[in-house]
């Protein structure tokens, strides 16, 4: 007697590959072909791809199946080859900017301070980022002592997920100010006035009319001239002024 033998029919299954520079976004490809001699007419399977790649770097693009109802797992040699997805690195960077905060304040004698950035979270292209690595910070008393508020350190991104993707930016930082505004202050010299006598009519007296000194600082003297002898009037003038030593 003869031998009647039936052999398994060899089927390969291969999952996509496919490559992008990275945009922040998974890669995936949801696609999977049938090689070798095929199913058999009307038979087949079902598939399930679940490959991701976000990141720079590559993974396979793994994937399950289920055969049909009507396919038999034993009359089939089945292969499995799982396909590559493949993130590269970005030739046109994204570009951020951080910028330290800044501050105005007007001269009260006690020390001023700006510290901190105005936005360490940014939305790129869909995709949230977050920059840390990086301080800001000035103080001041004086108006003299105005300063910008420099951005120091290096800076690291991190997306959503907390992947490192600092390669994939660049971070441009911005200086903020601090700021002390003078006091205003406004002196006013007083008026007079009399009925003629022959003598010249002076006061030299003021008055502060705007602002305030700050504490125990303030004048020591005040220089008013002004003169009227005849009917008539004129300007009382303040000349000049010598602040306090301590002010």
């Amino acid at each position: 007697a003869g031998t009647l033998t039936i052999a398994k029919r060899p089927v390969t299954l291969t999952s996509g590959s496919a490559t992008k520079p990275y945009d922040g976004k998974a890669l995936t490809k949801d696609t999977v072909t049938v090689s070798g001699e095929k199913f058999a007419d009307g038979e087949g399977a079902t598939y399930k791809v679940t490959g991701s790649q976000t990141v720079v770097g590559s993974s396979a693009n793994a994937f399950t199946y289920k055969l049909n109802d009507n396919t038999k797992a034993d009359n089939y040699e089945i292969a499995k080859t799982e396909g590559t997805l493949t993130v590269t690195d970005r030739t046109e960077k994204y570009a951020i900017t951080v910028e330290a905060n800044s501050g105005s304040y007007i001269y009260d004698g006690t020390e001023k301070s700006v510290s901190g950035l105005k936005e360490t979270t940014f939305t790129v292209d869909g995709n949230t980022y977050t920059v840390s690595g990086l301080t800001a910070s000035a103080t001041g008393t004086n108006v003299s002592e105005s300063k910008a508020v420099e951005v120091k350190g290096t800076a690291k991104v991190l997306d959503a997920a907390k992947n490192d993707v600092t390669a994939q930016f660049t971070v441009t930082t911005k200086d903020g100010q601090l700021t002390i505004k003078p006091v205003a202050i406004e002196l006013t010299a007083d008026s007079a006035e009399k009925v003629y006598d022959g003598t010249a009519l002076t006061k030299n007296s003021y008055q502060i009319t705007n602002g305030k000194f700050v504490g125990k600082e303030g004048l020591e003297s005040v220089t008013v001239e002004g003169s009227q002898t005849l009917v008539g009037e004129s300007a009382n003038k303040i000349t000049g002024y010598k602040l306090k030593s301590n002010t």
